[in-house]
């Protein structure tokens, strides 16, 4: 096993596609950093949004 690596453990973006009851469904998501704050570069919204919005990602 890779202690390495960290997992996202909540998903606070309830208007993206892959926010599943607070859980990421995508395959692998794109993490970037904006300040403090880390920006998932994966969020999808969901077909009834029509803007943008950002998610962050909890490392645990």
């Amino acid at each position: 096993m890779d202690d390495d690596k960290s997992m996202v453990s909540r998903c606070d973006a309830t208007t993206c596609r892959f926010n599943d009851d607070m859980n990421c469904t995508a395959g692998q998501i794109e993490v970037s950093m904006s300040g403090q704050t880390a920006q998932c570069l994966t969020f999808s919204p969901t077909e009834s949004m029509s803007d943008t919005q950002g998610l962050s990602a909890d490392n645990h």
